[in-house]
């Protein structure tokens, strides 16, 4: 009896072992096929550097590099028509006042 089973056992492995095996990785169109969003955040620190003081008559210019469309400096809000190199002019104080700049 174990022998005969033994027997169909192998037959049913022969026969599976020679019909063709479907792929799992093939290629589908339509119910086989499948879409996703993905989405990225980027967040991008404000950034303000003083490339160079220039003293001028009237006060000091102020050749700067910011990423932002706008800066407060003394209370004071400076806009720019662009992103990146910038000159900020800032009157000097009056009589003896010390202005202190600096990061």
């Amino acid at each position: 009896m174990t022998g005969s089973w033994l027997q169909s056992g192998r037959a049913a492995l022969a026969a599976l072992l020679l019909t063709p095996m479907l792929s799992v990785a093939e290629n589908g169109f339509g119910t086989n096929s499948a879409t996703a969003r993905l989405r990225f955040t980027v967040i991008v620190p404000p950034v303000f550097r003083v490339l160079q003081v220039t003293p001028t008559a009237d006060g000091y210019d102020y050749l700067i590099w910011t990423n932002m469309k706008s800066v407060m400096i003394g209370g004071r809000e400076y806009r720019f028509t662009r992103l990146g190199e910038n000159t900020v002019r800032v009157p000097t104080a009056p009589g003896d006042t010390w202005v202190v700049h600096g990061l």
